[in-house]
Parts: C-alpha cells; structure tokens; sequence
C-alpha cells in the first residue's frame, strides 16, 4: 500500500510540473488593442483546429496553446521591435523547465530579443484560450514611412508527429514555425496574411531561422488565420 500511494503521488507531482511547463492555462484575457488611434499596426490572429492540444497522464488531462512573438524588420532583416509576445515567454517561468526557460519555445525571436536587449512587458498578454487574438501597436506612428517585414513565430509544446518524435524533439515535438508578412506603412490602409517562410531550431541550441517546412504538418494548423493591418488613422 505504502509503494503505490508514493507512486501515484509521485505521477501527480509529475503532472502538476508538466502542466506548469506548458506555460498555459493563463487567465484568458479580452482580445485586445494597445491602441485605439493613430498609425498603428494591427494584428488578428484566428485560432485553427490545432490551436488546442489535450494532452492526457495516468490521473491529469490538460490543454496548451500556442507560444507567439511578432516583430517587425526592416527589408534587410534588421531588427526594428517586438510587437507582441504570449506572456509567459517573457517571464521565463515555465514550472518543472531548466533555469534558462524554454529556449526552444520561440528561438528566432529570443535570439534577436536577447540582442536587443529591449523592454518587452509594455507588449506581453497571456495566451488566450481559444479566443481571437486582436492587437494593436503603436510602433507604426514611431517609423519612417516605408516598407517593413512583420515576423511571427508560433510554437506548441508536445506537438510531436512521425518526423518530430518524443525520443528526437524533447518536450517541443515540432520546431517553432517562423511566419512573414510585408506591408507599408505611411501609406494608405492595408492588410496582408502572414505565411509561412521556415523553422526555428528544435532544441533552442541557437537563433537562426531554417528555410523549408520539412516535417511539419499540424503545427501549421495553430491558426486558421493570421494577418497583420496598417491603419493609418
């Protein structure tokens, strides 16, 4: 009796760190907008049929979603600014996860992030749970008029698939999947979808962005819809 009480309180601390580890649930928020005048960027993200995850334990059943960082280059690839970052990257504090975080979460964006070095929280919101995201940034009133390159990067913990396994890819299953979209700004109203352009490395071990979608099937289903829109007044 004594051995199986310590085995099943042992699998609920398992699970309980598991969950932690998602970063998800937060507190669903209200689809938001930074702001409601002006040039500004809006973003509107629509979750797909893969946004949710249910991943099931011994004695726990539980949800994830998505991981997103968007921000905003230049046409060369020089980093501009974050636009908006799921909260729990920004702190770092996925329970039951090494010291260092989740490196392999949103590894493109923590790398330029990191080289930046630039105050994100202004721009950080809990993950939704199955809600529109709906955002709206300011950046755009700050730039010269001109042509810019938004950048989203997504990923979802345990998305594992016949390419991505649980024995070659950890906790990450699929890499984060690196998203583009070009628009102007200062100029007259526009909106344009993100599409896909690469992946970023499966372990975090570094920042670079791989061309090719090789392997990758359900992770392109986390939304059905993302499109980021200038709007000049």
């Amino acid at each position: 009796m004594k051995t199986t009480i310590a085995t099943l309180t042992a699998i609920g601390a398992l699970a309980l760190g598991i969950l932690s580890c998602t970063g998800a649930p937060e507190t669903r928020p209200e689809p938001r907008a930074g702001t409601s005048s002006g040039p500004r960027l809006v973003l509107d993200l629509v979750p797909g049929p893969h946004y949710a995850k249910t991943v099931n334990l011994v004695v726990y059943s539980y949800t994830v979603w998505p991981q997103v960082a968007v921000w905003v280059e230049r046409p060369d690839g020089g980093f501009v600014d974050t636009l908006y970052v799921t909260e729990v990257v920004v702190s770092g504090e996925f329970d039951a996860a090494p010291k260092r975080g989740r490196p392999e979460a949103l590894p493109v964006w923590s790398a330029l992030q990191a080289a930046a070095a630039r105050p994100v929280d202004a721009v950080s919101s809990a993950t939704t749970v199955g809600a529109d995201v709906v955002y709206g940034s300011d950046l755009a009133a700050r730039l010269p008029a001109g042509t810019y390159v938004v950048k989203l990067e997504t990923n979802q913990s345990y998305d594992w698939n016949e390419t991505f396994t649980k024995k070659n890819s950890g906790v990450n299953g699929q890499p984060s999947v690196v998203y583009a979209a070009t628009i102007e700004i200062g100029g007259p109203a526009a909106t344009v979808s993100f599409l896909p352009i690469g992946t970023g490395s499966v372990d975090g071990s570094d920042g670079l962005m791989r061309g090719g979608l090789d392997g990758i099937d359900t992770a392109l289903g986390l939304f059905s819809s993302m499109s980021v829109s200038y709007v000049p007044e």
